[in-house]
């Protein structure tokens, strides 16, 4: 998952200094797996790891392999706050964003094994809060097309609601205002709001919080003493990782740690790299650890096999699982799930199941974080299957997130901005003449007062400002967006509505009429 912000307005100038710290090191790597050769590969990897890592500006990371229930790599590298220069280390919590995901299918996925819940239950008779615009897709969409982006709602609809100040439930209530820009079942668009729904729904059948159930389920049996689903455990911890912004190896701190707790079950997890190496050996063991069963084998695998088809041609199939991407290409299958806060998070886990192997990448930096993660992976995979790292994956992916960050490009940046105001650009009417309260069902109301500069407009219940600039007559431009905002009056010179263009996404429209 990866949550948007507003732009950051300032980066940390000169240089500081990444310490790197073993606090956790190299351990156990002269076992001798069926596949590479780990005695070679190991040393390799680390000098590999510590050089992106150096090259990055991250402030700190942590990296654990397993195979054959074994750990083979154990390192943790930096600082979890770049000021104290605490190094980070094994115990160090870090947040794990869309990772999460695969702990919701995982919690799921024990209620299945213990025949509390099935994947192809009808969501609405166990939650029946739960409704989409279409009435027949409320009626037919199960557990599995929540976990799979098939239901048909809009890319990351839902996620703005979040930060706007809506709690989960009011979200949840929303879904039902969104237009369904998908077809159900043959098609895909990621829904963190559908994951959470599926959650909920689990949650409702279990009789107890979804906070709650994911420990009973999944954290005390698997002995992950140090995560949680809940904000406030990560955020009170005294050993966790701070989240910077890091963009060409600059890095500066956010000045607020992003509380994911409305979408917690698509986002809101915490854990240690102690912790993920525990939840590595769950996943590759059939749902066993230290021999005992936590999820049924049989249940636990669906969540790893392909359930949404993305590609498929001659050389790859890529598909979405159940909080799980499955890749097949190269003649092997690897089944991942990485997680992205703009704030500054980025992790990444990767499972081999035929070689019963598995990485993970803590980070507590974004864009910068995203590189380092998916490089350290590939270049893992590159030295263990082939010998060599066939790729020069740190400047690959660094294009990669660059492009996506572009104005309009993608996500990271929907916005299309508008170009500088005319010459010949009108004035706005007197500021008083646009003020007033705005209501549409899925963003609620919003507030336009005068402001110093031109007009304030304030957002949902966590009343987020926007200071809105004169552009051309009734036009006025938002400028953390670049996005224009326009007021339609009528015959009598009346204000009646607003055209919130930031707000213009997918099965959603930014137009607000005065209340």
């Amino acid at each position: 998952m990866i949550i948007i912000f507003k732009p950051v307005t300032a980066l940390i100038l000169g240089l500081f200094c990444i310490i790197l710290v073993s606090g956790c090191i190299t351990a156990a790597y002269d076992q001798t797996p069926a596949a590479g050769d780990l005695d070679k590969t190991i040393p390799e990897f680390d000098l590999y790891t510590e050089e992106l890592f150096n090259k990055s500006g991250i402030p700190g990371m942590a990296v654990a392999i397993i195979q054959n229930d074994t750990v083979v790599y154990e390192k943790c590298f930096g600082v979890i706050n770049l000021t104290t220069q605490e190094p980070v280390n094994a115990d160090t919590r870090f947040q794990l964003a869309s990772i999460s995901k695969s702990f919701t299918t995982a919690t799921i996925a024990s209620m299945v094994g213990t025949g509390d819940l099935a994947w192809d239950d009808s969501a609405v008779e166990i939650n029946p809060d739960l409704q989409f615009s279409d009435p027949w897709i409320t009626e037919h969409v199960t557990i599995r097309d929540l976990l799979s982006h098939r239901t048909g709602l809009p890319e990351y609809a839902g996620d703005e609601l979040a930060e706007f100040g809506y709690n989960r439930s009011e979200t949840l209530f929303k879904l039902r205002y969104l237009a369904l820009t998908g077809a159900f079942r043959s098609s895909y668009a990621y829904s963190n709001l559908g994951i959470t729904a599926a959650a909920e729904t689990a949650a409702i059948k279990a009789g107890i919080p979804w906070d709650e159930l994911i420990s009973e389920r999944i954290f005390i049996p698997a002995g992950m003493t140090n995560s949680s689903a809940v904000f406030s455990d990560f955020a009170e911890a005294e050993n966790h990782a701070d989240t910077y912004v890091v963009t060409n190896g600059v890095a500066e701190q956010t000045a607020v740690l992003f509380n994911d707790d409305a979408n917690s079950p698509a986002g809101g997890v915490s854990s240690t790299l102690n912790d993920m190496i525990r939840y590595l050996r769950l996943q590759l063991n059939d749902g066993n650890l230290d021999g005992v069963q936590v999820i049924d084998a049989s249940a636990l695998s669906e969540t790893h096999k392909a359930q949404n088809i993305l590609l498929s041609d001659y050389t790859t199939i890529s598909a979405y699982g159940l909080g799980w991407d499955v890749v097949s290409a190269d003649g092997r299958v690897r089944v991942e799930h990485g997680g992205d806060f703009t704030s500054g998070v980025s992790t990444l886990i990767t499972l081999y199941p035929a070689e019963g192997m598995g990485i993970v990448v803590l980070t507590n930096g974004f864009p910068g974080g995203h590189v380092l993660k998916k490089a350290v992976v590939r270049g893992w995979e590159d030295m263990y299957f082939t010998g060599s790292v066939q790729n020069d994956w740190y400047a690959e992916i660094e294009e990669e997130i660059n492009a996506a960050m572009e104005p309009g490009s993608s996500v990271l940046s929907p916005y299309s901005t508008l170009p500088e105001a005319p010459e010949n650009a009108s004035s706005p009417r007197d500021l008083v003449n646009y003020c007033g309260s705005y209501y549409q069902d899925y963003y609620g109301t919003i507030t336009v007062e005068e402001g110093d500069s031109g007009l304030n407009l304030y957002l949902g219940p966590a009343e987020m400002q926007y200071v809105l600039t004169p552009y051309d007559g009734d036009a006025f431009y938002e400028p953390t967006t670049g996005t224009g905002v326009y007021f339609t009056f009528d015959s009598d010179e009346n204000v009646q509505s607003v055209n919130i263009t930031m707000l213009d996404l997918p099965g959603r429209t930014g137009v607000f009429t005065l209340i």
